[in-house]
């Protein structure tokens, strides 16, 4: 029940501070909040993946940032919803960069962590 709790409060936390991200950041033509998160998430797991190997946290904060914050700062559904939109209003290139250049960076981000 505690790791239930962890994870829902983490994951509240992540996604509360998205939402925000989204809200100063976020412009029609470019979703520059939701490519923050992604990209800082993948960071920060990158990161977590690897102290949590050389066991320097205990496992309970593992699921309170790792699960629970990660989880719900980081987001597919709204990447692929911003994708989704850029696409209906015919604005391919951007669709394909934003795609592109996030999955590259948050990929890049995870790498420089391990």
């Amino acid at each position: 029940m505690v790791t239930t709790v962890l994870i829902f409060m983490g994951g509240m936390l992540g996604a509360m501070l998205r939402f925000q991200l989204g809200r100063w950041w976020n412009d029609r033509r470019i979703p520059l909040g939701t490519f923050a998160a992604n990209f800082s998430g993948g960071l920060l797991l990158g990161w977590l993946i690897h102290v949590q190997g050389e066991g320097f946290f205990p496992e309970w904060l593992w699921y309170f940032l790792a699960t629970g914050f990660c989880g719900g700062y980081t987001t597919y559904s709204t990447f692929s919803f911003e994708i989704y939109q850029l696409i209906q209003e015919q604005l391919w290139t951007k669709a394909i960069l934003y795609g592109g250049i996030s999955i590259g960076a948050t990929c890049t981000g995870i790498l420089f962590m391990l």
